[in-house]
């Protein structure tokens, strides 16, 4: 550990190079032959190469020393890993969608299409897991390509059949890999040929990572896609850096709420005061405002006093398969409106106690 440590002190002095200083960071990982399961030299350098990857998850630029639970954690994902490979060709995944809610109408304005994984042998992988493996790996690509067509014949389906308006919206999620792939634009504009959907029916959201990471690259990608004529939201507005210049130099038409500040925007004031400020902020943008993540009455209610004109939650609708959708709707559209909201003259709902 102390030499690890003065390895690291090392690397906390820049690089004096031509073109100005360098600062590199060092992921270290150690193993000793103590480690039941480090009885060869080749298990050795093994394991301190598990215990890298491990520095390497807990942020860089730190130590990180081998024990048995990172050899089960790194089994797992390869296992993961190996079987992403081959999940689309045995089709294993499935795009199921939630509803989103004009609250002004009560109507059902559009969908957001979100990614499950069910292996062969039955077992459900999370998003959460495997998602940001597809990103590391590269396979986001791929899957990416396959969930935006398979959304937008979804919506031209339900169209067709007058399970939804005619002009009701899709939501993708778009990963920074796909954004700095530079034939995105390219396959976005495929997909809706192929699905003979109009591009401002297509919300593509984005967060705003790459925005921070890659901002030339992202703008280029971006720009490119809104002279499609496909609209983007950023999405998880609120829990990164959120900044003003990200909405004021980014071609970005929708901010999405995080449920994090839904889940206390009706008991918590601080909340409160945070959701009025975005829904402020976003309207005098001209930015379209929705909602994620509502669960309760109150909560909507907050929302519809506040001025946040869309919303999408398990309130509404849990994630459903395509083929529950039209029945989703039918619901929807039987309630009008949820318990202790009613339309005004205007048409926009109010709050009653």
């Amino acid at each position: 550990m102390a030499l690890a440590d003065r390895l690291l002190d090392v690397f906390r002095e820049p690089l004096a190079l031509s073109h100005g200083d360098v600062f590199v960071t060092a992921s270290i990982g150690m193993a000793h032959m103590s480690s039941r399961s480090s009885s060869t030299p080749e298990d050795l350098l093994r394991h301190a190469d598990t215990a890298m990857y491990r520095a390497k998850d807990a942020g860089r630029n730190c130590v990180a020393l081998y024990d048995e639970s990172m050899h089960e954690r790194v089994s797992h994902r390869l296992a993961v890993e190996t079987a992403l490979y081959r999940a689309l060709d045995r089709e294993e995944l499935r795009l199921f969608y939630q509803p989103i809610l004009d609250l002004d109408t009560g109507d059902v304005e559009g969908f957001e299409a979100l990614m499950r994984w069910q292996r062969g042998d039955g077992t459900i992988v999370s998003p959460a897991e495997f998602i940001p493996i597809a990103e590391d790996t590269g396979t986001i690509n791929a899957i990416g390509a396959w969930a935006l067509l398979e959304a937008l014949i979804q919506l031209r389906t339900w169209i067709d059949d007058g399970v939804c308006s005619s002009i009701a919206t899709m939501s993708v999620n778009v990963s920074p890999r796909q954004l700095a792939d530079s034939g995105f634009p390219a396959m976005v504009a495929e997909a809706l040929t192929r699905s003979s959907v109009s591009p401002h029916q297509l919300w593509l959201e984005v967060t705003e990572g790459i925005m921070i990471a890659e901002p030339e690259l992202a703008l280029a990608t971006l720009r490119r896609l809104r002279s499609l004529g496909v609209r983007v939201a950023l999405d998880d507005f609120g829990t990164g850096y959120s900044s003003l210049s990200l909405l004021q130099r980014f071609p970005l038409q929708r901010i999405k709420i995080d449920r994090a500040f839904v889940h206390g925007v009706a008991d918590n004031p601080n909340d409160r005061s945070l959701v009025r400020t975005i829904v402020a902020m976003g309207r005098s943008l001209g930015l379209d405002i929705v909602a994620e993540g509502v669960e309760t009455v109150q909560q909507m209610q907050v929302l519809s006093d506040l001025g946040c004109k869309k919303a999408q939650g398990y309130l509404i609708s849990h994630p459903v398969p395509a083929e529950a959708m039209r029945s989703t709707v039918a619901g929807l559209e039987r309630l009008g409106s949820f318990p202790g909201l009613r339309p005004t003259p205007s048409g926009r709902p109010t709050t009653v106690s």
